[in-house]
């Protein structure tokens, strides 16, 4: 629980005092240098020099921050870099060389000089990062001036998850307000280790709130585990053994087809039982008696955009801390192999049209929303409970579809039978059946190991021709053109919902199929085509 120790006098006058001599000097010292920069800016895109955003403040005031401009005019405005899909895409050549010296934030000297900010403190939350803000809460983070720089700048910067964030927003204030020697000394050493950062160009990446790689803060044995995919060598599945199974979560699409599936053709394999999660009675189920468990119990992907801070709170208590729960219970239990549905969006959003997103083995998870960062925080949480004796397997499926499924394909498919019309594009996304996902469950259960697994169909799917296969499929007319081509393009590049549907209808998301293939499991048992006619119940 965080205590309040009030304003020390470094705090309330002599930080202040700092802040106005130092902002004012280098006002003075640098302005040849920021002249410069903003003539390179007007040069290499045309527009205004400096970047103003609505900022969280003290006490979760509002002010206005500035920062020269490193990306193109055509940027959405207040989005943080991380949620904007491929962000690569927007930022300038010019821009490029600011941000990785950090030289984009020099405006803010100005917003030192006029009392908004400090040279140190947290990092001012945009007005929308409400997630963050609510963190920042429990630890009084807002309570002080936010900075150029900051103590979770030099321990991760955008590498930092939110709420690791938040956490060392929290220390910084602890030390700034124990003693007038204790806020000098944290101030100072921010100060000083910006300063090395800056000059190693640490800590920046581009759309990121990402994973921090080799910093003294990291989990090394996640990391380590990051680094194999799949069992890290050959297996055979042994089709004499049976395994008890207990599926934790009721009503689940993917626990029941996988009971129904396994029953149908692993009959003399499994012997399945399904615990409901929705209270807290399996915390009485006794899970000594099973080989597995497998867990697919969570709140599913909403429109994230207008949902309650109460709402993703609940996100957080679902997806990750119950996971973890479970995982625990299964651990102490004695229970040999917990298998996590995990899930593709922990890398973000689909590549915006026109651009290409394939996640490889070498591809750092980047949530792009607290619903994938939930799933995140879970993946990494229950990974890090294994041991020689209890085997941790985590899917990290695409889309799954098939027959009475939720989600984007039953939308696209009721679009797909009542439109006359539809654009012929051609992107690219990974997919994944339930027969594939089935088959490949079944399997990975029987061999009992643990490690990461990226199931998909073998082939790739493009949009348009999922459209064409259901209507050819179901015998309905719709015409495929690439005349529509354009109007994609121009929905791509219009900001806010009508981007983003397009984007996420036309973009590009998949993984390598390297990935996807572990010697040993055989699990590509229904071809697209196939999917499609399972899918839409024609057999």
């Amino acid at each position: 629980m965080h205590i309040d120790h009030g304003e020390t006098v470094y705090q309330k006058y002599i930080k202040r005092i700092i802040d106005l001599i130092f902002s004012l000097c280098g006002i003075i010292i640098l302005a040849p240098i920021l002249i410069l920069i903003s003539v390179a800016i007007l040069i290499d895109d045309f527009g205004p020099v400096l970047f103003v955003q609505k900022r969280v403040g003290k006490d979760k005031c509002y002010f206005k921050l500035h920062k020269f401009r490193s990306m193109k005019t055509s940027t959405p405005h207040d989005i943080p870099t991380h949620q904007l899909k491929n962000p690569e895409q927007y930022i300038t050549r010019v821009g490029k060389f600011l941000r990785k010296y950090s030289l984009d934030e020099l405006p803010q000297i100005y917003d030192i000089l006029t009392s908004k900010m400090s040279i140190v403190g947290p990092r001012p939350a945009l007005w929308n990062q409400k997630d963050l803000v609510v963190e920042r809460d429990k630890y009084g983070a807002n309570s002080v001036m936010p900075g150029l720089t900051g103590w979770a700048q030099i321990n991760g910067r955008d590498e930092l998850e939110i709420l690791d964030k938040a956490k060392f927003d929290g220390e910084y204030v602890e030390k700034l307000k124990r003693s007038n020697l204790s806020g000098i000394l944290i101030d100072i050493k921010c100060f000083c280790e910006t300063i090395h950062n800056v000059l190693r160009h640490d800590g920046v990446i581009e759309g990121g709130t990402g994973v921090i790689h080799c910093k003294k803060n990291c989990n090394d044995k996640i990391l380590n585990i990051d680094t194999q995919i799949g069992f890290g060598e050959p297996v055979k599945v042994d089709c004499t053994i049976c395994k008890k199974v207990l599926i934790t979560g009721a009503d689940s699409y993917i626990g029941e087809s996988f009971e129904r599936y396994a029953n149908k053709h692993y009959n003399t394999n499994f012997e399945i039982d399904t615990v409901d999660m929705i209270d807290n009675d399996w915390v009485k189920v006794d899970f000594s008696k099973y080989d597995a468990v497998f867990h697919v119990a969570g709140i599913a992907h909403v429109d994230y955009g207008s949902i309650s801070e109460k709402a993703k709170s609940s996100y957080y208590e679902v997806n990750t801390n119950l996971a973890i729960k479970v995982a625990k219970k299964a651990r102490n239990s004695g229970v040999k192999q917990f298998v996590f549905m995990s899930s593709m969006i922990i890398y973000g959003d689909s590549a915006p049209y026109g651009s290409e997103k394939i996640i490889s083995a070498a591809t750092p998870p980047k949530p792009s929303n607290f619903y994938g960062d939930s799933k995140w925080q879970a993946d990494k949480g229950i990974r890090s409970l294994e041991n020689d004796n209890f085997k941790v397997l985590v899917l990290r499926p695409p889309i799954i579809y098939g027959k009475g499924s939720k989600g984007n394909y039953p939308l696209l498919a009721k679009f797909a039978k009542k439109l006359p019309i539809f654009p012929a594009v051609k992107n690219q996304r990974s997919m994944l059946h339930i027969d594939n996902l089935c088959e490949f469950l079944c399997q990975v259960i029987l061999v009992g190991k643990g490690g990461i697994f990226f199931p998909q169909n073998l082939e790739y799917v493009s949009t348009s021709d999922m459209v064409s296969k259901i209507n050819n499929i179901t015998k309905k007319r719709i015409v495929v053109t690439k005349l529509l081509k354009p109007v994609v393009w121009i929905g791509a590049k219009i900001p806010g919902e009508i981007g983003s549907l397009t984007n996420k209808a036309f973009g590009n998301f998949c993984y390598d199929k390297d990935i996807s293939q572990y010697e040993g499991i055989h699990y590509q048992i229904v071809d697209f085509e196939e999917s499609i006619i399972k899918t839409e119940g024609l057999f």
